[in-house]
């Protein structure tokens, strides 16, 4: 591939997930997180275990979800999964990697809105998605 085959500026993928669908996959994820934080803490009620892993336990599981969840199958977490839309590396179109998961979502409890004002600019992408070098499209 010669250097005049390879586009100057950035272009914006055409099948980029729309704005709408990407925040109403991370709320069902949200409520998600809370279902798997309210199972496992009765779970773990149920079965009488010490205090301490209880709560590793009521708190490791919905963390470990919160930010690997897009590392499942296909790029899709549950939320994104049920809105036909997915995570792939903005280079090579694979699905997102665990440790690209992570680096996404750990921003967004400290970035939330911050975070998502990015995603109004021209990449479609949120902090969490530059910094992971991920993108969302259509599945």
């Amino acid at each position: 591939m010669s250097t005049s085959d390879t586009p100057s500026t950035y272009q914006k993928p055409k099948n980029l997930a729309g704005l709408g669908r990407r925040w109403g996959g991370q709320m069902i994820d949200v409520l998600v997180t809370y279902a798997i934080f309210f199972v496992s803490f009765r779970v773990v009620e149920f079965l009488q275990l010490s205090e301490q892993v209880a709560a590793v336990i009521s708190l490791g599981a919905p963390l470990a979800y919160y930010l690997f969840s897009d590392a499942m199958p296909n790029g899709q977490s549950v939320g994104k999964k049920l809105l036909g839309i997915c995570v792939v590396d903005e280079r090579s179109y694979l699905n997102c990697s665990l440790g690209q998961s992570f680096v996404r979502n750990i921003t967004t409890p400290f970035l939330s809105i911050l975070d998502w004002i990015f995603i109004f600019f021209g990449s479609r992408k949120r902090l969490g998605d530059m910094l992971a070098n991920t993108i969302v499209i259509k599945a």
